[in-house]
């Protein structure tokens, strides 16, 4: 097919489906692009932590990663340099060139507005739900970057992994801009965990993620999380119950005409539920398989045997108790742990993922 005259619809304006717009343009392809809300970006505040160790398959430096692979260059909110790890005895402090914050939402610099700022005739439709069913009959391709599952359910290719729950709030108080805290204890997280996670010198989201809690339980343990790990004091803004997500596998990522992108095609890791590179890196292969008649299922399967990685890691995650969650910190502070896992090209998470993968499965 003749690009010239190729008709792409996108339906969601997050990472996933405004990376696909831009790589589209970039291969002479302008796509419309839907979203049901009124503009880019989450409506609450939020930071997300993109450690190299989690997101760049086989390793290396997340930034490196995109100008290598896809030619972009985001700018992140600051660099983090250390990484605190606390469990109820123990704590681990991991000092390198660890990954990067990045805002998401309506914020200026969100991960989701400069993308935005990048594209230059993409034609967005705000305000505008999209059935994908009906935009298949009309356009050539489809890609769907909905963010949630319902459409990869509906053409029978998910497979359920399980439920995130987020308590968030927006806390004033005085913080490191390049430090991320992360705490665990099955007493509040049961196998979740808790951050706090620096927007400013003077503001900070300090997060709960329930991993396998009743929905009903997080506004209890939120605050149980806050008093334990002394947190209770701080200024809290406001605080809110974000939209619950599931976590899943694909069977495939294209059934006919439509494909699927980021967190739609179940590109989430479940050990920490983070995504956001997979879905940069899945909705530029997405228009790399149209646009130059790739298969897209070959494209994506090496961001799903990543993620499968690392999620193996869960299954050992979820049988820990508090005395485990001690050892586990206590072993993260050991030198010879710390330095090739978080400071070397190599993504150790990688290797042994894949190793207990096998074991696990």
């Amino acid at each position: 097919m003749d690009k010239k005259y190729m008709k792409i619809a996108i339906i969601g304006a997050g990472p996933a489906g405004l990376a696909c717009a831009l790589q589209c343009e970039k291969l002479g392809v302008i796509t419309d692009l839907f979203d049901s809300d009124s503009g880019v970006g989450w409506n609450w505040p939020s930071v997300i932590l993109l450690l190299n160790v989690f997101e760049v398959p086989m390793g290396g430096d997340i930034r490196d990663y995109l100008r290598d692979n896809f030619k972009l260059d985001l700018q992140p909110l600051s660099n983090i340099d250390k990484l605190i790890l606390k469990s109820p005895h123990e704590k681990a402090v991991i000092k390198g060139n660890l990954g990067y914050f990045y805002p998401r939402g309506k914020h200026e610099i969100s991960l989701e507005n400069q993308l935005r700022r990048l594209l230059k005739t993409t034609a967005i439709h705000f305000n505008r739900p999209a059935d994908y069913r009906e935009l298949s009959q009309k356009y050539d391709y489809v890609v769907v970057a909905t963010g949630n599952e319902a459409m990869a359910k509906n053409l029978g290719v998910w497979q359920e992994q399980g439920t995130v729950y987020i308590h968030s709030g927006l806390a004033a108080g005085e913080f490191d801009i390049s430090t991320q805290i992360v705490y665990f204890n099955t007493d509040y997280a049961k196998q979740g965990y808790g951050r706090l996670t620096p927007i400013s010198n003077y503001q900070a989201v300090v997060d709960l993620y329930g991993i396998g809690m009743d929905p009903w339980e997080m506004d209890k343990k939120y605050q149980q999380f806050l008093e334990t790990e002394g947190l209770s004091d701080l200024q809290m803004t406001f605080r809110m119950i974000l939209p619950p997500f599931s976590t899943g596998k694909l069977k495939k990522f294209q059934v006919d005409n439509i494909l699927l992108v980021g967190r739609a095609a179940g590109l989430t890791e479940r050990l920490t539920g983070t995504g956001c590179l997979a879905a940069l890196s899945s909705g530029f292969l997405a228009a790399e398989a149209i646009i130059k008649g790739k298969v897209y299922d070959d494209l994506a399967k090496p961001l799903q045997k990543h993620i499968e990685n690392i999620s193996a890691f869960r299954k050992i995650y979820e049988k820990l108790d508090n005395a485990g969650l001690d050892k586990m910190v206590k072993l993260s502070s050991n030198p010879l742990i710390k330095f090739p896992l978080y400071n070397s090209p190599v993504s150790f998470m990688d290797i042994l993922g894949s190793v207990l993968k096998r074991v696990v499965d």
